[in-house]
């Protein structure tokens, strides 16, 4: 029987022998027929289902809400004038329906973040600030070129309850900046804007609503254009005013005079007609005063 140490020796003797190389085989070659196929035909009109103007009616909200307001804005829209009755209050605000809303609110928000307080910041540097003294003057009868509200006999002026005969039209109320570009150039804004009290009354609507619905405003949007100063010698009390809540924000950057009916009394100075805001005391005033 040979060792081990044979097998190994045998090994390394004949490792330098290079094995004879292997034999390839030939493959056959066979004739491969080729076929050319066409391709399939789509029988599908691709235009009908891409249309050049987008179809939207899939999209579209039908709540009742927004069926109502639509139907009475064309109603009232498609009446001629001398069959509307001035009396007549089905017509809804614009803020009332459903996507003006959806544009405007959003969830209440409670934490604040740099951007809304950088929105809140520039917001704020646009809003004019109005002194007391300056609405008292436009709380009166136009006189003059001064133009009457918009609302016209349906301004607030005329829909105190506790008067009657002498009820009166406002004059539209300019803020400082727009008084100011009418004393120097004479030329008034190109459209004719609310009297301060229907411009309360507007800002009051759309902020009760906000709250009724309990939902917020957007960081960018706001309600207001003007504010007044609050717990100020001879201004408004914070009492007489609306804000957003310090948690949420409802469209109000700063206090604006909240619209009560009962807290104007007629007034009548060198004959023109005026209201006194005799319920908004001021701060440094009595209450017996």
């Amino acid at each position: 029987m040979a060792s081990p140490w044979n097998q190994f020796d045998a090994w390394f003797d004949n490792a330098s022998e290079q094995p004879p190389p292997a034999k390839k085989r030939r493959r056959s070659k066979r004739d491969t027929a080729m076929s050319l196929a066409a391709l399939p035909v789509e029988s599908k009109d691709v235009a009908a289902d891409c249309p050049d103007i987008l179809d939207t009616t899939e999209q579209a909200i039908n709540t009742p809400a927004q069926i109502i307001a639509e139907t009475s804005f064309f109603n009232n829209k498609n009446t001629p004038f001398w069959k509307k009755d001035k009396n007549d209050w089905s017509v809804m605000r614009p803020f009332d329906a459903p996507f003006i809303r959806a544009l405007l609110q959003q969830a209440p928000q409670e934490t604040l973040s740099p951007e809304t307080a950088r929105h809140k910041d520039i917001e704020r540097a646009k809003t004019e600030v109005v002194p007391r003294a300056y609405e008292e003057r436009y709380l009166c009868e136009p006189t003059g070129n001064e133009r009457p509200c918009v609302m016209g006999e349906q301004c607030q002026g005329m829909q105190l309850p506790h008067i009657q005969e002498n009820a009166f039209v406002l004059r539209e109320f300019l803020l400082p900046s727009q008084e100011e570009e009418w004393k120097r150039s004479g030329k008034l804004p190109q459209e004719r804007q609310l009297c301060i009290m229907c411009k309360r009354a507007e800002i009051l609507r759309a902020f009760v609503n906000v709250r009724a619905d309990n939902m917020g405003v957007k960081s960018h949007m706001i309600l207001q254009d003007y504010r007044n100063l609050v717990n100020v010698p001879g201004e408004y009390r914070l009492d007489d005013c609306i804000l957003s809540s310090p948690s949420i924000y409802q469209g109000l950057l700063d206090p604006v005079v909240m619209h009560v009916k009962n807290a104007y009394r007629l007034k009548t100075r060198n004959g023109v007609r005026f209201y006194e805001q005799w319920r908004m005391r001021k701060p440094d005033e009595h209450f017996l005063m």
